[in-house]
């Protein structure tokens, strides 16, 4: 008996038919000619599936794929320019080929403010969050395009040293503690 079969009958003393297919998953008895071939006929699947797909279902994937590039963003510590709002917005207004005054009319608002949003001369706000979300058909959250918006101003108030001191000298009776190791 192979060991397959070894590990099957094991198993099967154990587990009922249905706990195992449930469970378990038994290593391929394929040849490495059989396996090559499988992975020949998957991969012209794939890629018959891949050049078949319509323009709503390349979208869906590249927005599917927009959205989680950004959740692995949000992971990290560091703040990253190319995943600024104002970046992500125009990469979203890319994926939809829109140009950007149908965009600002899709989400009613003027394409002057869009245009402001998009060159970080106005910030969003929670608004146009919502209607993002609305827009894209919750695939991406009004949570994340927030936090895009927040780990950029985040990342001004950790590196404004000017800005602190000028506000320094505005604030009187500060509290004054000692650090301790």
């Amino acid at each position: 008996m192979n060991d397959n079969k070894l590990l099957y009958e094991k198993f099967k003393a154990q587990y009922s038919k249905e706990e195992l297919v449930e469970s378990f998953i038994f290593p391929s008895s394929l040849s490495p000619e059989e396996k090559k071939k499988a992975e020949e006929e998957f991969r012209k699947l794939r890629m018959e599936k891949l050049k078949n797909r319509s323009d709503a279902q390349i979208l869906h994937g590249e927005l599917m794929r927009m959205k989680l590039l950004i959740e692995d963003y949000f992971l990290q510590d560091n703040y990253i320019d190319s995943f600024s709002f104002s970046e992500q917005l125009k990469n979203y207004i890319s994926l939809l080929k829109k140009p950007h005054h149908e965009f600002a009319a899709d989400i009613g608002i003027h394409k002057t403010k869009l245009s402001r949003i998009l060159n970080n001369k106005e910030n969003p706000n929670i608004d146009i969050m919502f209607r993002l979300e609305l827009h894209s058909g919750a695939m991406i959250p009004a949570t994340h395009w927030f936090k895009l918006h927040i780990k950029k101003q985040e990342n001004e108030i950790r590196l404004n040293k000017k800005k602190r001191q000028e506000e320094n000298k505005k604030v009187k009776n500060k509290l004054n503690f000692k650090k301790t190791a």
